[in-house]
């Protein structure tokens, strides 16, 4: 069947089956200066190339324009954003595809046009991005979404970057604090005014997002809980909060006493800034400057910078560690995987075991050990 045709009439083209499966058909609309015009279309079944033909030449009678220039991938992806990530998706998913489509996928595959792009052009592109791996998966991700579209709109037979390799490398591994370090830093930033949002990233592991979408509706100081269901996200270059997508990110948390007493002297003093301050932004939320504006993630991370330091802790430690330090502990301490696992926020308890836990010189002395009654002492010699 592959490559068989069936002729329609004058000026109809013909419809065929490529090798891949897929039906291809064609509508000649005539001759302009730059040679012979003509539409394209792509279906699963010669049935719906025959009914988008049929549609095709009803609008060139009725004279409605019909589109038939071959765009540039980078005009493509403008309109792609537009008409389907602004209006489908969230303000910071449209951000973030933006970002990497202005910052990754234009300068390499934007000057291509849409109908000769390859899975080539698509491959040299991921394997020459100077990035993480996870960010190269995203980029991947945007082209193949980007590209379904434009087979569904009829500008692409094929999508060509679901036939690329997709980005691998190695899970980052990040750096889990020991108690004592943990201890150090608590004991740098006490009296500071984010001694609090030190001591929650420390003892429950929250995310960085998650600490600065915290409002005081979420904390209750007598039960001693903390409820996790917004995060602080940058659109456009302003906060903005968002609630968290999924089930198990939402979720509501035990706070140890000495946490919760550094919590009440943070409210009291947030509250003699809110008495003084000209102009208070009232946003309800946690952790803030004096006039209430909201905290933003780079400024986490220029404090953290100072804290580190003072602290003794290695330079390349990012602030997220804090996160990492509280999940291992809490494991190397014996809390349950699946306690564990809702503290954490994850779907899944192979995530939370395999990515934010890892093991310390003592608990393996402490698992070695157990095997060594199975061996004789007398019969053992360095």
């Amino acid at each position: 069947m592959a490559g068989k045709t069936g002729r329609r009439g004058h000026n109809e083209g013909s419809i065929y089956q490529r090798a891949d499966g897929r039906w291809v058909g064609a509508v000649h609309l005539g001759w302009d200066p730059t040679g012979r015009k003509r539409k394209v279309v792509y279906g699963r079944t010669r049935a719906e190339v025959s009914l988008k033909i049929t549609r095709l030449l009803a609008d060139r009678q009725r004279g409605l324009p019909i589109q038939t220039s071959d765009k540039l991938v980078s005009v493509f992806l403008n309109e792609w954003l537009e008409d389907v990530v602004r209006k489908g998706r969230s303000a910071s998913t449209y951000t973030t595809y933006r970002s990497m489509i202005e910052t990754h996928i234009k300068p390499a595959i934007g000057k291509h046009h849409l109908s000769k792009l390859t899975q080539q052009h698509i491959q040299a592109m991921l394997n020459n991005l100077a990035v993480s791996a996870s960010t190269a998966r995203l980029v991947r991700s945007i082209v193949r979404a980007a590209l379904r579209q434009a087979m569904e709109w009829d500008l692409v037979g094929r999508n060509v970057a679901a036939l690329t390799k997709s980005p691998k490398g190695e899970q980052f591994e990040g750096y889990a604090l020991s108690p004592d370090e943990v201890r150090n830093v608590m004991a740098t930033v006490s009296g500071d005014d984010l001694e609090a949002l030190y001591a929650i990233a420390t003892s429950v592991g929250l995310r960085q997002a998650e600490l600065l979408g915290l409002r005081w509706g979420n904390i209750d100081r007598e039960a001693g809980t903390v409820t996790v269901r917004h995060q602080l996200k940058i659109v456009d270059g302003e906060p903005t909060f968002a609630e968290l997508k999924t089930k198990s990110s939402r979720r509501t948390i035990t706070l140890a006493p000495s946490v919760l007493a550094i919590l009440r002297n943070h409210y009291r003093r947030q509250l003699e800034c809110r008495l003084r301050a000209d102009g208070w932004q009232d946003h309800q939320i946690v952790f803030s400057f004096a006039n209430g504006r909201p905290l933003r993630p780079d400024e986490i991370r220029k404090h953290w910078k100072v804290v580190k330091e003072r602290a003794g802790i290695p330079a390349h430690v990012r602030f997220h560690d804090l996160r990492h330090s509280a999940l291992t502990i809490m494991a190397s301490r014996g809390v349950p995987p699946g306690t564990l696992k809702h503290i954490a926020g994850h779907a899944t308890i192979a995530t939370t075991m395999q990515v934010y836990t890892h093991p310390d010189a003592e608990n393996m002395r402490t698992a070695t050990g157990l095997m060594g009654d199975l061996y004789e002492a007398k019969n053992m010699s360095i």
